[in-house]
């Protein structure tokens, strides 16, 4: 298997490839205000990695994109979940590819001391962690929280939304540096892809038994998805580390039809999935939402989709705005989610009482998830100007 010595590497939980700056010389003075929005992209930058992430810190918005009590839609609630499930690919894809880069790092030749490489990994990831968890504390102290209240939220992973996923990384990395020999073999990754499924078969197994209701409340009270739910996404980014000339010949092969219809056969699995996990939670996804077999096939259907797409198949604009946004995708990550959690707060005091439409409740929906991003974007890129680069996006 050969991958390219200019894949570049990463050292954050949402990875990000520098790009090699080529600015053409251009006759007018128009055209090079315009190729200068334009990095070129050649072998060392993966345009592919920058537009699945950019897609996925959209889909991870918009799911925090509501902010008015659930009481002013609690009848199109369930449907709206179903709805918007297709993008729960999000996590899973950003997982995926965290290990894909951290694989890379690793196996560079000359890096001999990976526990080494493994500790600045961590800390770039823990300080970032700290920081942010550190600024939803405060928020929630200002809104008359208890010490007790924020160190269970801090627990739960519930500081924020999705704050979780920063503390599954956490954990996942010393993982993978105690597992890398075995999963260096092509069994072994197969092994964990089934073991995954096992488990996954064996949770939905727990949640429809009536005998195994002791079970699924023990896991209800924990409020936090247990590690065993994510181990495959270290084999995954290491399959796909390997694999990726080869996902990337695929993709190039395939059809942008059969491409159309692998996406949405896969956001009816997903409908269809979460239809279902609706039914054996009574509406009570959390924190089994992540634990499906339909997230885990999402990400094959992802690469095996956008593995072969190039900037030059955009507008230099929507070019610009994909790596910006990709650029930036750990300070919108957090922020989003701190951001989210202030209007809320806000919106239960202003709108209780109100009722929403289906109609009203899904342009409200679109607004506030184009407000919720372009806020995040823009503090991240503040933040940056003000020297904490590593805080948003590095």
């Amino acid at each position: 298997m050969y991958i390219s010595p200019n894949i570049p590497i990463s050292h954050t939980v949402f990875p990000r490839e520098e790009p090699q700056q080529n600015y053409h010389l251009l006759t007018t003075s128009s055209q090079t205000r315009i190729y200068k929005m334009r990095i070129y992209s050649n072998q060392s930058r993966l345009f592919c990695l920058d537009f699945l992430k950019a897609v996925s810190i959209l889909a991870i918005v918009s799911y925090n994109s509501i902010f008015f009590p659930v009481s002013t839609y609690q009848r199109h609630a369930d449907f709206l979940e179903i709805l918007f499930t297709p993008f729960r690919f999000c996590i899973p894809v950003f997982f995926t590819i965290t290990f894909f880069f951290l694989v890379r790092q690793l196996e560079q030749p000359g890096n001999t001391n990976k526990l080494t490489l493994l500790l600045q990994q961590l800390r770039g990831i823990l300080i970032p962690t700290i920081f942010w968890f550190t600024i939803a504390a405060v928020f929630k102290v200002v809104g008359g929280a208890s010490i007790i209240e924020i160190s269970r939220a801090i627990y739960q992973g519930k500081i924020f939304p999705d704050s979780y996923y920063l503390l599954v990384i956490l954990q996942l990395l010393p993982i993978y540096y105690l597992l890398r020999r075995w999963l260096h073999s092509s069994y072994s990754l197969i092994m964990l892809v089934v073991l995954q499924w096992l488990i996954f078969l064996l949770l939905y197994t727990i949640l429809t038994s009536v005998s195994a209701q002791g079970i699924t409340e023990q896991l209800k009270n924990l409020n936090r998805p247990l590690i065993i739910y994510w181990l495959v996404y270290v084999g995954l980014g290491l399959l796909l580390y390997r694999k990726f000339n080869t996902i990337e010949s695929i993709s190039t092969w395939t059809t942008l039809s059969s491409k159309v219809f692998l996406l949405c056969l896969m956001s009816i699995i997903f409908m269809f999935d979460y239809q279902w996990l609706l039914q054996i939670t009574n509406s009570i996804l959390q924190p089994f939402d992540y634990a499906t077999i339909s997230c885990l096939i999402s990400v094959f259907v992802m690469f095996l989709c956008f593995t072969s797409i190039q900037e030059t198949q955009f507008s230099v604009p929507i070019e610009f705005l994909i790596k910006l946004i990709s650029k930036y995708s750990l300070g919108i990550f957090c922020i989003n989610g701190i951001l989210s959690q202030l209007f809320s707060s806000v919106s239960r005091k202003l709108f209780e009482g109100l009722s929403f439409s289906l109609i009203e409740i899904l342009l409200i929906k679109i607004m506030t998830w184009m407000l919720l991003l372009m806020l995040s974007l823009g503090v991240s890129v503040l933040l940056a100007r003000f020297g904490l680069k590593r805080m948003v996006c590095d």
